[in-house]
């Protein structure tokens, strides 16, 4: 019989009822197809898991992490030697000061449609990058706002490239493709291909701090205040850049597995845009051959909790906190892939990126004549359900929704709240967006 797990030990415990990093030093592959142990692991919060499917799991933990697994009989393989990782050397890729350049030579030869920023330094003087694709790209217009984003584990290195590819593409096929040319003319859009560049450096999960940034935002629960205080300095770069901007639609770029994560990651309960959020993960999923093709998951697809509980994560603090609706996309089973490799995984993913992006439109909003007011939305449906109270800032708000007839309730100080009706339509990009002028 297996000896039973002890959870007391040396590593430190982190507090129920306060943030704390989850920091992933160590990383071991547990065979474990029966799942005996998951269990029992997963009260630990100070450990991190990730590829759960038939054969078993990984695991991240602080030092300790592997002495500890062997003082409690649980076997498993150093992920620094997992043999599906050995793949490719870190020195195929380009470097993040290399990948700047490159970024930055885009906003040379395309002046009109590419603006780069950095959104800070990480901890190591590193920038994270994201470049702004729309026409009139240096006017903040009033337009749905769309982001992709990836490589906020270090170690995951498919999103990176296949975002920095769908960068030159929108770009050099903008005016020549009618649906990028179209989306390009009515949608602001950004991409960030490494959320964590001292991570890809060093070819590991967490930052320069060893900080699994995506278990480091707010959450649900355990963290529920919207705060940058106290976490990764990457995470704070992500949260202030959110804060300025008026996202409606994003996703997130991981490897590990290949499959669309939807919400909720940290809740069972079903999102109130469940059946949106299913039918644009099917979508993704049914042009993307590898996900459609899935033994794992039906459809190439999985709700966040029910595939496994996770929490601090970048996809339910997004909408939460910001109706920033956000998928999560795993499109490699092996982390670092050879870079031979790259040019398949984005032919297998551009048509699901692009069709995803202009999922952004299919949603509504208003625009005030008041730039600078503020307040709040209720979204109610034609069958009377509250779908939600959303803040809006800037005098602007947009939200991606199912097709169908909705009533905004409009709340701005101490007036009564304006109701206004909103239609929205699928695959239909009207010019700027379906915003209604008030």
């Amino acid at each position: 019989m297996l000896q039973k797990i002890v959870l007391v030990s040396a590593l430190t415990i982190a507090s129920l009822n306060s943030y704390a990093s989850v920091i992933v030093k160590e990383g071991y592959r547990i065979t474990d197809p029966t799942k005996q142990f998951l269990p029992q692991l997963k009260l630990r919060k100070d450990f991190s898991f990730d590829q759960i499917n038939s054969r078993g799991y990984t695991i991240y933990g602080p030092d300790g992490l592997g002495k500890w697994l062997n003082q409690n009989n649980i076997k498993g393989v150093d992920v620094n030697y997992y043999e599906e990782d050995k793949a490719a050397p870190a020195a195929s890729y380009v470097s993040n000061e290399e990948l700047g350049k490159i970024l930055a030579s885009y906003q040379t030869r395309f002046p009109q449609l590419a603006k780069l920023e950095s959104l800070g330094k990480t901890g190591q003087n590193r920038d994270i990058w994201a470049l702004k694709i729309s026409k009139n790209v240096t006017v903040d217009e009033v337009e749905p706002e769309f982001k992709y984003i990836a490589n906020m584990h270090g170690d995951e290195i498919t999103g990176r490239e296949v975002t920095a590819r769908l960068i030159p593409d929108l770009l050099e096929n903008y005016g020549k493709d009618e649906q990028i040319t179209k989306l390009l003319d009515n949608t602001e859009i950004y991409i960030i291909p490494s959320m964590n560049p001292d991570g890809m450096a060093a070819h590991r999960r967490g930052n320069a701090k060893s900080i699994d940034l995506n278990r480091d935002f707010p959450d649900f629960n355990e963290d529920p205040i919207n705060t940058p205080t106290g976490r990764a300095i990457e995470t704070q770069a992500v949260m202030r850049f959110q804060a300025q901007h008026h996202f409606a639609l994003s996703a997130n770029y991981h490897g590990g597995e290949i499959v669309v994560n939807y919400p909720w990651d940290g809740v069972r309960e079903l999102h109130p845009l469940n059946d949106f959020i299913v039918d644009i993960s099917k979508e993704y999923a049914s042009t993307n051959p590898s996900m459609k093709n899935s033994t794992d998951f039906t459809d190439g697809i999985t709700n966040g909790y029910e595939w496994y509980e996770l929490h601090g994560g970048m996809q339910d603090w997004s909408y939460r906190w910001h109706n920033d609706l956000q998928v999560t996309l795993e499109i490699s089973m092996m982390k670092w892939v050879s870079y031979s490799d790259i040019d398949r995984f984005y032919n297998d993913n551009r048509e699901s990126m692009i069709n995803y992006l202009a999922r952004v439109h299919q949603g509504a909003g208003f625009k005030l004549q008041d730039k600078s007011a503020s307040g709040k939305v209720k979204v109610i449906d034609s069958h009377g359900t509250n779908l939600g109270e959303f803040s809006f800032t800037g005098g602007e708000f947009f939200k991606v929704l199912d097709v169908g007839n909705y009533t905004y309730e409009i709340i701005t100080g101490a007036r009564a709240p304006l109701k206004i009706s909103v239609t929205v339509n699928k695959n239909e990009i009207l010019p700027h967006g379906n915003y209604v002028s008030i």
